[in-house]
């Protein structure tokens, strides 16, 4: 995510002394967010819901078509930080929900599409009623963290926080609390470790969620039928786990490793480890992205590259082998790939701080070749998160001025791509965007359905 707060000068000399003086005398602190907390933190803003809309009430007509932006705003809080909803067939935008603070994904309800829920960056989930466009209730699941899954029935979701390192699984219909799974192990020289919370999944191949232990090396499959969610530890998986997704059938998590430059694949059927892939300098794979190319169902991989990192490179490998078919060169570090059963292109974006950090690459699905690159307007460094929409006609891509710190700039915009001729057809002005999401792209992942919206 883009920095912050805004600020953007430089620190004086004395100002830097005082700071550094502050963090090697101020005594560590380890804030707690109890399960007490999360309870009394939860607020209903529609205690009867049965009152809502049974039909969207925004001009959408289709609500498999809605695209959700996450707007952080220039201070990543205020009246500034919401969702944005735009219909991916129009481009118009149809409805917003404030959140208080900088949403920093989304998840949707797998059976019931009027539901949707939304991590900010202070911790709270809010549930979205995507009918009347509002928060019905929202719970603070801890004081920080960005990861969120919805189950695949529907009844659970999970949220991943940083601090305190932490797992919690509310009920999904009244976000009340019902399980805390403090993220605790045992390091390798043996002392207890407390780990981060990374990747978190759910998968349609079972009723389980799938989180990631950042720096303890370990994967938990927490199954969902116990009522006392029992956990099982898969060990030694990588060193800085970060992201991951799920194969087509859900059956395989791909996570990726920062510090080992591979990316991991874990059977949920088997339980355990079962590849170790070479993935280049520094994967990241971000919400996932599946083709079909040549016969073959092929991973996609990118690499951040935020430690010096050459050549920067695309990773294709095959779903059922695991053998990389091919390493496919991009002109910079590469965060989240977007793919689409029934658009050519698998499209990549190029982060950092490097002269092509304002540009796209799309590499065509069969020959896995570089065929386009693209500048995005008013980017200017910053052009993330292409998302296909339902019916993979469109590409939206996140665009925005050094982040956050854009005080007197463009402070960003949706640039929407025809998704054959790759012609730029409209852009729709926001302060500082961040991630997108496609309602139909996400229950696809979750359920494992080909998006319904796509066929013609």
């Amino acid at each position: 995510m883009p920095p912050h707060p805004t600020w953007n000068r430089t620190l004086s000399g004395r100002d830097r002394d005082r700071i550094a003086r502050l963090v090697t005398t101020q005594p560590r602190s380890s804030p707690t967010w109890t399960i007490d907390d999360i309870c009394r933190s939860l607020t209903v803003r529609v205690a009867d819901e049965s009152r809502l809309p049974a039909r969207p009430a925004c001009p959408i007509a289709d609500i498999a078509d809605l695209m959700t932006v996450m707007v952080r705003g220039r201070h990543a809080a205020g009246d500034a930080a919401r969702v944005v909803f735009v219909d991916g067939r129009t481009h118009r935008t149809v409805g917003e929900v404030r959140t208080g603070r900088a949403p920093h994904l989304m998840d949707h309800h797998p059976r019931d599409p009027r539901w949707a829920y939304v991590r900010d960056d202070m911790g709270w989930v809010h549930k979205i009623d995507l009918y009347s466009l509002q928060t019905v209730r929202k719970v603070r699941a801890g004081l920080n963290g960005a990861s969120l899954a919805v189950s695949r029935d529907g009844r659970f979701v999970a949220a991943g926080s940083y601090v305190p390192h932490a797992l919690v699984i509310v009920d999904a219909a009244t976000l009340e609390p019902l399980k805390l799974l403090p993220l605790r192990s045992t390091g390798a020289d043996g002392r207890p470790l407390e780990s981060d919370a990374g990747m978190l999944l759910a998968t349609p191949f079972a009723d389980v969620f799938v989180v990631a232990h950042e720096q303890a090396r370990q994967v938990w499959i927490v199954d969902l039928g116990p009522p006392d969610f029992p956990v099982t530890v898969i060990d030694g998986v990588g060193r800085h786990l970060h992201d991951g997704f799920v194969s087509a059938d859900g059956r395989q998590v791909v996570v990726a490793s920062y510090d080992d430059d591979i990316v991991a694949v874990i059977d949920l059927a088997e339980k355990r480890l079962v590849q170790r892939i070479q993935a280049g300098c520094q994967p990241h794979v971000g919400s996932g992205a599946v083709v079909l190319s040549r016969g073959r169902m092929l991973g996609i991989v990118t690499n951040i590259g935020s430690r010096p990192c050459t050549p920067h490179e695309v990773t294709a490998f095959d779903m059922k082998s695991f053998e990389v078919v091919k390493r496919i060169p991009v002109i910079g570090p590469t965060e989240s790939p977007a793919a689409h059963p029934d658009a050519p292109y698998i499209v990549v974006d190029i982060v950092g701080t490097g002269p092509n950090a304002d540009k796209i690459q799309f590499i065509d699905e069969q020959t896995l070749e570089v065929v386009r690159t693209i500048t995005v307007p008013g980017s200017f460094g910053h052009s993330h998160f292409p998302e296909y929409t339902a019916r993979g006609d469109f590409i939206d891509v996140s665009s925005r001025s050094g982040g956050d710190r854009c005080l007197s700039r463009d402070s960003g915009r949706i640039a929407i791509y025809d998704a054959r001729t790759l012609a730029l057809v409209r852009e729709i002005p926001l302060q500082v965007p961040a991630g997108v999401f496609s309602h139909q792209r996400s229950r696809a992942v979750v359920v494992g359905l080909q998006p319904e919206a796509g066929k013609r």
